[in-house]
């Protein structure tokens, strides 16, 4: 099995399950269109499926959708906008796809930051950033304190330590992945709470699925007894099969500090 970080998202299982994630808040979009210097050139890093991309596109002259997934291009390609003429899909890593010329007035990185290598991309980044270039980073597309939410910590802790073998620390872990602040002069720190979203329980637990710690390559033959759990603690809370949540998501944006 290919252990490098993220490879779980190039696994079919997982990305035919990102699409039950939920969106992001819709105030976020309008967030990053208006920090933005200018609408020339969007770099979305780390995309996955074009969550930021495919909203954005309208807004933006031409944008850089970059993922290694090659599974995740093709269904943001098949999802909507993403056949959008001015968005250029492009397989490869944030810190070495061919770049060439170009030039980004906004550079966002999605739930993708933590997988970089914060040397080598910012250091490129600041090579291609056009006047007043700015970085976002977002983070943030589960359920935000869902009347669920004492068991579903309780869950956390048994299931993320049985499949990582590591303690689940809903503090430590965030802190661990904002040490890209500091390559940043932070303009500015936001939070966004979505409208309430619905899904079923099917799908709820289907999304889950799309994260790298309960990958199903990662839970194997434990993948039933974590969907039954997980069901028993869902159907409480459910009406007619459907749970209903809100997502918040964090937004985060500077620009790059001079060496």
């Amino acid at each position: 099995m290919n252990m490098r970080a993220g490879a779980s998202f190039e696994e079919a299982e997982v990305v035919e399950n990102y699409v039950f994630r939920p969106p992001y808040p819709h105030a976020l979009f309008q967030r990053l269109v208006e920090i933005a210097p200018a609408r020339t050139a969007l770099l979305d890093i780390g995309c996955g499926p074009g969550k930021i991309s495919r909203p954005l596109a309208r807004h933006f002259e031409t944008v850089t959708a970059v993922d290694p997934s090659r599974a995740m291009i093709a269904l943001g390609r098949s999802m909507p906008d993403g056949n959008a003429p001015n968005i250029e899909w492009v397989e490869g890593f944030a810190e070495d796809f061919p770049i060439a010329d170009r030039r980004f007035d906004l550079t966002v990185a999605a739930a993708s930051i933590h997988w970089m290598d914060h040397q080598r991309l910012f250091s490129r980044l600041v090579a291609h950033g056009r006047p007043g270039h700015v970085v976002a980073v977002v983070a943030g597309d589960d359920a935000f304190e869902p009347p669920w939410r004492a068991d579903w910590v309780n869950f956390l802790e048994r299931w993320v330590l049985a499949v990582t073998g590591e303690r689940f620390d809903p503090v430590g872990k965030p802190r661990e992945w904002d040490r890209y602040a500091a390559h940043l002069d932070i303009k500015g720190e936001e939070y966004f709470v979505s409208a309430p979203f619905e899904q079923s329980v099917a799908a709820f637990i289907a999304c889950q699925h799309s994260r790298d710690t309960f990958a199903p390559s990662k839970l194997g033959a434990r993948l039933p007894d974590f969907d039954r759990e997980l069901e028993q603690i869902l159907r409480p809370h459910a009406s007619g099969g459907r749970l209903t949540y809100c997502v918040r998501t964090k937004l985060v944006w500077g620009r790059i500090k001079a060496d």
